[in-house]
């Protein structure tokens, strides 16, 4: 399962990025803890769309659980709809924070 949490940098050391619009990375680990960092196409779009369009992407790259914090009830309900669960975090860094999700020891807030 691609687990993908938004982040200020691009590794498993990164630490979370709480606005999930205008996140600079995000970081999808698989179920081997393989990685790869995308950049945000949408984090400089001030535009309201922009973070729906995000929504969508993820949904479109397979993302089956996001991590983040602040995240438009709009958006959460393009990744709801499309069967993404989203946890919420405010803190941590992204290998910690998957684990924990696996662990269920992030909760869906």
């Amino acid at each position: 399962m691609k687990v993908a949490v938004t982040a200020k940098g691009a590794g498993l050391g990164a630490w979370i990025d709480d606005d999930f619009v205008h996140c600079k990375q995000i970081v999808v680990v698989d179920e081997n803890d393989r990685f790869e960092a995308w950049s945000n196409p949408f984090k400089d779009d001030p535009s309201h769309e922009a973070a729906i369009q995000l929504a969508k992407w993820i949904v479109d790259e397979g993302i089956k659980l996001l991590i983040t914090n602040e995240i438009s009830p709009q958006s959460r309900e393009v990744l709801e709809n499309a069967d993404v669960v989203v946890y919420q975090a405010k803190e941590g860094a992204v290998l910690t924070l998957v684990e924990k999700a696996r662990n269920g020891m992030v909760k869906n807030e």
